[in-house]
């Protein structure tokens, strides 16, 4: 039934704060790094620690230029300068992203680490919609419905025999921006390292990330595409209550 509600409002208008989703428009980010992320003098893991930016903090990107990139536990980057608090120095920007971070108790989920309703609690709140929404009713009454936001990104509703799913289209981030969008969701570690250990990660010909798969009872797909943009699907089952 939430999603009955949900769906309603968002018919009569989405509503909510627009963040930067573009580092070479806006030259910020958020660190994505549960337990913070290492400011340093220099462009590499063995210089001097000037000290640890904690979770969810912006920074300022001061350059374009990205140094001695590399890949940590599928997550690639490279060193970039970045000013946090007046404090200048150096961050691998793998653990940096243009997405808002999830910090609103209803962007966040539950021990049933269901992600349906919290990725488009997410999307509603921190993006803006920038034409009227398309609804498409089925002949079994069933209801589809897409939502154009800001950057060219979408999300899709939609109601199935047994299941309710959830789309997302996002446009200027990685693949792994989205991937720790996800784990931020979590609010607790042991539920996070469980989330971890489920992932499975696949890679295209040229060794990149290509797909990512949170294999839960409640499945997350998330998958690059041809032009760049991340797409999102998301599902959870119905409970006696369809749209």
């Amino acid at each position: 039934m939430k999603h009955l509600i949900f769906l309603f409002a968002l018919l009569i208008g989405i509503s909510g704060t627009t963040l930067a989703t573009d580092n070479k428009d806006n030259l910020t980010a958020e660190v994505v790094a549960q337990s913070g992320l290492t400011l340093r003098a220099e462009a590499s893991k063995y210089s001097d620690i000037l000290e640890v930016i904690p979770f969810a903090e912006s920074v300022i990107i001061l350059e374009e230029a990205r140094h001695n990139a590399e890949r940590i536990n599928w997550v690639e980057g490279a060193w970039v300068k970045v000013d946090f608090e007046g404090t200048v120095g150096y961050v691998f920007d793998g653990f940096l992203s243009p997405l808002p971070t999830p910090l609103k108790e209803f962007e966040l989920v539950g021990d049933d680490l269901d992600f349906t309703y919290a990725f488009e609690s997410w999307m509603d709140y921190r993006f803006v919609q920038v034409q009227m929404s398309d609804t498409i009713i089925r002949e079994d009454s069933h209801a589809k419905i897409i939502h154009y936001l800001e950057n060219d990104q979408r999300m899709i509703q939609q109601d199935r025999p047994g299941y309710y799913m959830v789309e997302g289209v996002l446009s200027d981030v990685r693949i792994m921006d989205v991937y720790h969008l996800f784990l931020n969701m979590v609010p607790d570690k042991i539920n996070r390292k469980y989330v971890s250990d489920q992932t499975v990660f696949l890679e295209n010909p040229d060794q990149e990330v290509q797909e990512i798969k949170i294999q839960l009872d409640r499945q997350v797909k998330i998958k690059r595409l041809d032009n760049g943009q991340i797409k999102v699907r998301l599902y959870s089952p119905h409970y006696g209550c369809s749209l």
